[in-house]
C-alpha cells in the first residue's frame, strides 16, 4: 500500500455512508428507530415489540405501519443502519483531523473507544451482530449489509497500521477490534470526564502494544 493508504480507505468508508439518503428521515421516524435502541439497551432485543415501540413513542401500534410498513423487521434494519450512519459520521470528523497514519491511527482508537463506553446503544449493535453470527437473526439481505460496514470500518484500521510499518495488520486489527468493543468491560461507563479521558489514553497504549507484539 502506499503511504496515503489510510486515506483510500478513508475515502471509500465515506463514499458508502453517502449513498444513504437520510434526507426522507423525518422526525417521526428517528424518534421511533431510536426509541427502539433505548427499549432494547433496557429490557433486550427479543422483548422489545410493535406495541412496547408505540407506547414508548405515544402513539398506537397500528400507527407505526405509517412509518415503517415493513414492521418490526423494518424498525430493526433502519436502526442499525441510522446507528451505524451517526458513528461513520462521528468517524469521519475525528479521523479528519489528522496528519498521518499514526494520528489516524490514534483518532480512530479515540473515537472507538469513547463510543463504546460512552454509548449503550454501541454495545447493542456488537451484541446483535454477533448473536447474529451464531443464530441468523437478521435478514440475510441486512446481514450483507453489516458485514460490509464492519469490513469497511476495519479495513481504515488495517490500512493504517500498515502505513505505520506494522506486518500481519489484519489479524492485529481483529485484537485490537475486540479489545474496544469490549471497553465497558474494563471502563465503567459511569466514569467521569477525567477518568474517561485517562483510560482513552491507556486504550491508545494498547492498541499500540498490540501492533508491535511478536505474534
Amino acid at each position: 500500500m502506499s503511504s496515503t493508504s489510510y486515506k483510500s480507505a478513508r475515502d471509500t468508508f465515506a463514499h458508502r455512508l453517502e449513498e444513504w439518503d437520510w434526507a426522507g428521515q423525518g422526525a417521526s421516524r428517528r424518534h421511533i428507530l431510536e426509541a427502539f435502541l433505548e427499549l432494547a439497551i433496557a429490557n433486550g432485543f427479543n422483548s422489545v415489540s410493535m406495541r412496547t415501540i408505540a407506547n414508548a413513542v405515544n402513539i398506537k401500534p397500528p400507527s407505526l405501519y405509517s412509518h415503517f410498513p415493513g414492521g418490526r423487521d423494518e424498525i430493526v434494519a433502519e436502526s442499525l443502519r441510522w446507528h451505524f450512519h451517526r458513528f461513520g459520521q462521528a468517524l469521519l470528523e475525528a479521523v479528519d483531523q489528522a496528519q498521518s497514519a499514526s494520528e489516524f491511527w490514534d483518532c480512530m482508537v479515540r473515537l472507538h473507544f469513547t463510543r463504546q463506553v460512552r454509548l449503550p446503544e454501541s454495545n447493542l449493535w456488537d451484541l446483535l451482530v454477533a448473536t447474529d453470527r451464531m443464530a441468523n437473526i437478521l435478514p440475510s439481505e441486512l446481514r450483507s449489509q453489516v458485514d460490509d460496514w464492519v469490513d469497511l470500518h476495519q479495513n481504515m484500521y488495517v490500512a493504517a497500521a500498515v502505513d505505520m510499518g506494522f506486518p500481519q495488520a489484519e489479524e492485529r486489527v481483529k485484537v485490537v477490534v475486540t479489545l474496544l468493543e469490549g471497553a465497558t468491560r474494563w471502563a465503567s461507563p459511569e466514569c467521569d470526564d477525567a477518568e474517561l479521558a485517562e483510560l482513552t489514553d491507556r486504550a491508545v497504549v494498547l492498541s499500540r502494544t498490540i501492533l508491535a507484539a511478536d505474534f
